[in-house]
């Protein structure tokens, strides 16, 4: 299947028996997420990319919200929101958890993936051309910067929460090299360090995309159709 991302006058391909299917797109954090658990896991899957401006019709009749990721079975039954696809992909497929099993540590690691909300705001106001939101997305990085006591924000291995925040971090090197948002050593040793880490991590390494690729994408994305395919090979 090609992974080219579909839109109007597209047709819905045919779902496989017996395999899981993800609607996504490349440059989306929130199904990088799924799709950075589907790695991790080792689950086989299939994915269909969707052109979020310009969404095929069927698509809606499937996830009406219209939004990736959304997680399909064979039957046609749908599962929409990256944090609850992938909190289903952990517990469907119980080998390798990603979350933790004591419920204290559990509730630590929920904190910090509910804490991203304070990165959010001011990371996409700074990357559509919000000066002034660097300083607030800088001060909401120090609350990661705290965290990284161990190697990775779950412990000694890559976990749940590291791979619900890291599409977001991997983002970061783009508004550095090319929106000079000033994430530098002095402040964020330990997030520096955590961001080459990760990024030797295996389902990393199947997901992530250069800086030079996400910024033909983001130069793109003022037009009524980005260049969605730039970072694939169709």
């Amino acid at each position: 299947m090609s992974l080219k991302h579909l839109g109007p006058g597209s047709q819905l391909p045919s779902l496989q028996p017996g395999k899981l299917r993800l609607y996504s797109m490349v440059f989306c954090p929130f199904a990088q997420r799924s799709r950075l658990v589907l790695a991790a896991k080792n689950i086989p899957y299939e994915v269909v990319n969707i052109k979020l401006k310009v969404k095929p019709e069927w698509y809606l009749a499937i996830n009406p919200s219209g939004m990736v990721p959304c997680l399909q079975f064979d039957d046609g039954r749908a599962i929409p929101e990256s944090l609850i696809v992938s909190e289903y992909l952990d517990n469907a497929f119980p080998e390798n958890k990603l979350k933790p099993s004591d419920p204290y540590t559990n509730a630590v690691h929920t904190v910090m993936i509910d804490s991203l909300g304070k990165v959010i705001t001011p990371f996409y106001k700074f990357l559509f051309g919000d000066a002034t939101a660097a300083e607030n997305l800088l001060t909401a990085l120090e609350y990661y910067e705290k965290k990284l006591e161990n190697n990775y924000l779950g412990g000694d291995q890559p976990a749940f929460v590291d791979y619900m925040i890291w599409p977001w971090i991997e983002r970061l090197e783009f508004l550095k090299q090319k929106k000079n948002l000033d994430l530098n050593e002095e402040r964020f040793p330990r997030l520096i360090a955590y961001i080459q880490r990760m990024k030797q991590v295996p389902a990393v390494k199947e997901t992530i995309l250069s800086v030079e690729v996400y910024d033909k994408f983001f130069k793109s994305y003022s037009g009524d159709e980005p260049d969605y395919d730039c970072g694939i090979n169709v």
